[in-house]
């Protein structure tokens, strides 16, 4: 009786975080919706990008931005961090400043994206600050979108749609994709029923009076919008406000990018937890759990389900062992894909999702393990990402 208590407990989790939230919020944004109600002029923007050596994205990245707005009615700077860069990116970034006052540089001796990002917060003059990366490139009219939402005054933070650029460049970017079409759905329900508290770092606005500072260790991204939401603020999802990024290299990278981000997710929003209880904020609340914490926790969950089924199977109960069975078939797929990889062929999409659900997966997992042994990261994740990696180079994906 006991194990199949644990076997249906971690199986309806599982089938809450996946299917039954989404549904359930999108049931709410439905009966309920929330609509932004612009109450005021248009606020003025700063555009924070912090960076790390990205001397060769900068020209390119600080005319994106300034293209948004070219009258500078709107944006009235673009702030450009540099965490102790070497290679002639402040050089850049000086050279671009003489001929627009609108762009400055902020140097930081070398401490990490949060600590470059903190520096840009305590300059910005901006009444919304727009955090976003060197890889990002703002579509038509993104930054306009993301301010108007702040005409509401109920509105914290606001957060648009991220793409991938080139999202079939490779089998695990377009899994990623796959993964971000999902996610996208889901916070964009999320946002209609007012239980929003994710936001994508590349294209994160955040109203300036509400800021506070982050651990150095944590992101930016993870807690501004949750000390927004328990300060009694909300958090939108604008579709219209479309921003592209380059896709996932390989399946390295994808490891690394998932515990990177799941550790300091984890440690946010446990962090958080008090100060967003049920009975103070209770959509945030039933979001962070549904969200992310229980979401993260997929592969314990899973785990739990599996040995389960297996004891259960095993004493005699053989419609069980059909879980193992798929987790086998799954297993076998996903080491199929990666012998594919390793060989420089591109594997099916069949078969390429059970090996990047694995990994996902087992970077929730290394999270909680980093969590647990109190590791903190606070290094620029393009590094961690391209230190020792070999990048999938398949043909073109045939359409």
């Amino acid at each position: 009786m006991a194990v199949e208590i644990v076997f249906w407990t971690a199986s309806l989790l599982l089938a809450w975080v996946y299917l039954g939230y989404p549904a359930f919020v999108a049931v709410i944004g439905r009966v309920r919706p929330f609509r932004l109600r612009p109450a005021g002029p248009m606020p003025s923007v700063s555009v924070a990008i912090a960076v790390h050596n990205e001397a060769a994205q900068m020209a390119d990245r600080i005319a994106n931005v300034l293209a948004q707005d070219p009258a500078g009615s709107l944006i009235v700077e673009v702030l450009v961090g540099s965490d102790g860069s070497t290679d002639g990116t402040e050089a850049t970034v000086r050279q671009i400043a003489k001929a627009n006052p609108r762009v400055r540089l902020v140097a930081v001796e070398r401490a990490g994206q949060t600590a470059a990002q903190d520096a840009l917060f305590r300059v910005a003059r901006g009444e919304v600050v727009v955090l976003t990366d060197a890889d990002t490139r703002f579509g038509s009219g993104c930054v306009e979108r993301l301010a108007d939402a702040f005409r509401d005054p109920r509105v914290g933070c606001a957060t648009g749609r991220l793409e991938w650029r080139a999202e079939d460049a490779t089998a695990t970017s377009a899994n990623e994709g796959a993964y971000w079409r999902y996610e996208r759905a889901v916070r964009a329900a999320e946002s209609r029923a007012g239980f929003l508290t994710a936001v994508t770092g590349a294209i994160l606005a955040v109203r300036r009076s509400t800021f506070r500072r982050v651990p150095p260790t944590a992101s930016m991204d993870h807690l501004l919008p949750l000390y927004s939401r328990a300060a009694g603020y909300l958090v939108v999802y604008l579709s219209d406000a479309l921003a592209t990024d380059r896709p996932m290299s390989g399946v390295r990278e994808q490891f690394r990018n998932r515990a990177r981000t799941a550790t300091q997710g984890i440690e946010a929003n446990l962090s958080m937890v008090g100060r967003l209880a049920p009975w103070r904020h209770p959509r945030a609340a039933v979001a962070v759990w549904s969200h992310k914490i229980l979401r993260w926790a997929t592969p314990w969950l899973a785990l739990a389900a599996l040995a389960a089924a297996t004891i259960l199977g095993v004493g005699g109960q053989s419609a069980y062992l059909v879980v193992p069975g798929l987790v086998a078939v799954a297993g076998a797929s996903a080491a199929l894909a990666q012998l594919i990889s390793h060989a420089g062929r591109r594997p099916s999409r069949l078969i390429a999702f059970p090996r990047a659900f694995a990994v996902v997966n087992l970077a929730f997992a290394v999270a909680w393990i980093n969590v647990l042994r109190g590791r903190q990261i606070a290094a620029w994740h393009r590094a961690e990402w391209t230190a020792g990696g070999r990048a999938e180079r398949y043909p073109p994906a045939s359409r």
